[in-house]
């Protein structure tokens, strides 16, 4: 492979390893926002049936090529009346989503620093 080549390839293969880092830590991410909001929930809400603590999803995927997409979300379709009625007493998405910002912020940044 000629220079030109080379530099491609490098390029390439430094992308590459930054996506795969970058994805890494959105899953890590996404999944400790899911247990974060479990647990916490457990402890808000009275429990009938278990299922809106059970149905908190947190993960991540692809919006585009270059956007990387977290969430924590609610599975039940009453979710959204536990986040807005009652004063937003049992809310816990954006506290969870508060609580997790600024450290995978951080540490994308360090991904793509090193």
């Amino acid at each position: 492979m000629s220079g030109s080549g080379a530099v491609i390839a490098k390029m390439y293969s430094w992308a590459t390893l930054k996506r795969a880092g970058c994805e890494g830590q959105a899953l890590t991410t996404g999944t400790n926002m899911q247990n974060y909001a479990r647990l916490k929930s457990e402890k808000l809400w009275k429990q009938h049936t278990g299922d809106a603590t059970g149905h908190l999803k947190g993960g991540m995927y692809w919006q585009s090529i270059d956007e990387l997409m977290i969430y924590i979300a609610h599975g039940m379709d009453y979710g959204v009346y536990l986040e807005l009625a009652h004063d937003r007493k049992y809310q816990i998405l954006e506290e969870t989503v508060n609580k997790f910002k600024d450290r995978f912020y951080n540490a994308v940044k360090k991904i793509m620093e090193s």
